[in-house]
């Protein structure tokens, strides 16, 4: 089966991700003149997979813009994720099913630790070694050699204090530097060689801990990621509750938990992308899935961005998306004439919620048949999911809805030209 690129790059970030009046817009991505897409595609006749993205994505009229993203501050609250004791038994905490099907997978139970050890084609490594750093001794880059001396220092069970660090050098002195201890290091760039070399250095430590510690100083996220990332690319269903307990048997120091899920964070986005990449793949996603399942409906709306006061809508950014696929289209056709509507929050970097509605069958069984991704439920929301429901999915008369009466939901099914006024539904 043929692979072909997009012929244009593909959308950004999602126009919700901030405060869109205090921030400037990077990287945008030309997305324009486009609106309900339903063409079938032939595979494997010389044309490729997928056709040309140009014309994908119709525009709203919505100003917006984003910010970039700061990858070393913390989050806030972390979602999904529970650091209490009982979260790392997942059998005590579920247990079976009354079905008996329910099934675990290995590493709610096991943890493989032979996994820290497989080697990995990207990303900067950790040296895992107890020997002394030697002057000449080169790195690829910045990073691996400052991970090295991270896990020197973890492994030696001293601290260090950073004097320089910038594009060009970086100097570290052990923390008891001022009483007595000699330890330093010197790493600067050699340009030419365009390798990271050892400059100087005065080792081993002279100096003994004199307290003891759960967690370490030089123990941070970045490199929790590096060692961490083994596992979490052969499972990235692991849980931060079981790469916490692997980082403690690899270094002896147990991080907070907080310094794991950002760990396991960053792992994920260095083996599948960030979720920038992954709402710029929402298009090609789409084309993808409608020309393996024709019949398929998508409709996605894009905003122009805001740029000195004025929209430039050269550049755009993911604001909605409707689909529903011809297997949901063709099923209510034979399920009872009732609807029920409702919305769902999303929980991750950028928030949004799913827009959902469900038929029923003859045996009362639920079927998922539209589905809608938006900024919240509201009135525009609302009314962007039930047109296109109506248009693509329920043109039947009589149709009952059922809904917690949003004001939205009112909203969207009182407006004329809809389709969703009595006696067309009720």
């Amino acid at each position: 089966m043929p692979t072909v690129r997009p012929s244009v790059s593909l959308v950004a970030s999602p126009s919700f991700a901030a405060d869109l009046d205090q921030t400037e817009v990077v990287g945008y991505v030309p997305l324009e003149n486009a609106g309900v897409f339903e063409q079938v595609y032939e595979v494997g006749t010389g044309g490729g997979l997928l056709p040309d993205m140009q014309g994908f994505g119709e525009p709203d009229r919505v100003e917006n813009t984003m910010c970039d993203d700061d990858s070393d501050q913390e989050p806030v609250d972390i979602i999904g994720e529970s650091d209490d004791d009982t979260g790392a038994n997942p059998h005590a905490q579920h247990g079976p099913s009354s079905s008996g099907t329910q099934q675990y997978p290995p590493h709610f139970s096991t943890l493989n630790l032979e996994a820290l050890g497989l080697q990995v084609d990207c990303g900067p490594t950790v040296g895992g070694s107890f020997t002394e750093f030697q002057i000449g001794q080169s790195f690829q880059n910045k990073d691996e050699a400052v991970l090295s001396v991270k896990d020197y220092s973890i492994r030696r069970g001293v601290e260090y204090r950073v004097i320089e660090s910038d594009h060009l050098k970086y100097h570290g002195k052990c923390k008891e530097f001022s009483k007595g201890c000699t330890w330093l290091i010197r790493v600067a760039l050699r340009a030419r060689k365009g390798t990271w070399e050892v400059r100087r250095y005065n080792g081993p430590h002279t100096y003994l801990a004199t307290s003891i510690s759960s967690d370490h100083r030089q123990l941070d996220y970045h490199v929790i990621c590096a060692r961490i990332l083994p596992l979490v690319r052969a499972d990235s269903a692991m849980t931060a509750k079981v790469l916490q307990q692997a980082t403690k048997a690899d270094y002896g120091f147990k991080p907070s938990y907080r310094k794991v899920w950002m760990a396991k964070q960053k792992a994920v986005a260095q083996i599948y992308g960030d979720w920038k990449e992954s709402y710029a793949e929402l298009p090609r996603w789409m084309l993808g899935v409608q020309s393996i399942m024709p019949g398929t409906v998508s409709v996605l709306k894009t905003s122009p961005i805001r740029l000195g006061g004025e929209a430039d809508e050269s550049t755009v950014y993911f604001h909605r998306l409707f689909w529903t696929f011809l297997p949901c289209i063709e099923a209510f056709r034979h399920c009872k004439p009732l609807v029920s509507i409702d919305g769902t929050h999303l929980y991750g970097k950028y928030g949004g919620t799913l827009l959902l509605a469900i038929a029923q069958d003859g045996n009362s069984n639920i079927l998922p048949i539209a589905f809608a991704l938006v900024k919240g439920e509201n009135t525009e929301s609302w009314s962007f999911f039930l047109s296109n429901l109506r248009a693509h999915v329920t043109p039947q008369e009589g149709i009952l809805v059922i809904s917690d009466r949003h004001n939205g939901i009112k909203a969207g099914l009182e407006a004329p030209g809809t389709g969703w006024l009595p006696p067309r539904a009720f």
